[in-house]
């Protein structure tokens, strides 16, 4: 059921305005940039954003005059066949895994347990955080054990759903998706950072970022957005 409310509801906005700045972002960080444009737009400033893997939102950035795309460092530029003009790092990616509620979870060998039966995880070959999750999980040797127990989706939102509905007994999402939902979940554990490899968080600028794309940018350097940011865990 839910892999079709995910087929009929993807994560992007549409963009109802050409004239408006337009941004992308990973989907891990939907929340969170949502957040700063909310902030951004009480200047009165409209913003249309889209959000999806890092694959979607490149792919989206070559067919549209998208502004700024926010992501992994890595991956927009050696990766994405994207403009870049410059960037600005806005912080450090985490790993964690986090479980549902009358669930407890202490270490990262917890998922040997038995049981963890089903561990819901974003795709390794196009989202950041599947790509490091799955390194995770090979460099703590935990891959062999644990691989019947992958239940592969597409993005961070859809590992962290399955979560919320508690038909999986943990899942890999990044540390911002599991601050937004604290509430939500019954918790999370950071993993350790050496075990992946290290994930900066950019805004870039792509060849369509002009003056109102250069404001944006400058309040997104303001300390009203790194407290934003910073509380998300950036």
């Amino acid at each position: 059921m839910l892999k079709k409310i995910f087929i009929l509801t993807l994560i992007f906005t549409v963009f109802v305005n050409a004239e408006d700045l337009k941004i992308a972002s990973g989907a891990g960080y939907k929340k969170v940039v949502l957040k700063v444009i909310k902030e951004y737009k009480k200047n009165g400033k409209n913003i249309d954003g889209f959000f999806g893997n890092m694959r979607q939102v490149s792919t989206q950035a070559k067919q549209t005059d998208i502004a700024l795309v926010i992501g992994d460092k890595n991956f927009l530029l050696n990766k994405s066949g994207l403009d870049i003009k410059n960037y600005n790092s806005l912080g450090k990616g985490k790993v964690v895994i986090a479980f549902p509620k009358d669930t407890i979870l202490t270490s990262s060998k917890d998922l040997l347990k038995k049981e963890i039966k089903k561990i819901a995880m974003p795709q390794p070959k196009k989202a950041i955080y599947g790509i490091a999750g799955l390194e995770f999980l090979k460099n703590e040797q935990l891959y062999k054990n644990v691989k019947d127990k992958l239940y592969v989706v597409a993005t961070v939102p859809q590992s962290l759903t399955y979560i919320l509905t508690k038909e999986v007994d943990a899942a890999i999402i990044n540390l911002t998706a599991a601050l937004e939902n604290k509430d939500k979940i019954g918790g999370y554990i950071e993993v350790n950072q050496n075990s992946y490899s290290p994930i900066e968080i950019i805004v870039a600028k792509t060849t369509s970022c002009k003056d109102e794309c250069e404001k944006f940018l400058e309040f997104m350097q303001s300390t009203k957005a790194k407290e934003i940011f910073k509380a998300y865990g950036l």
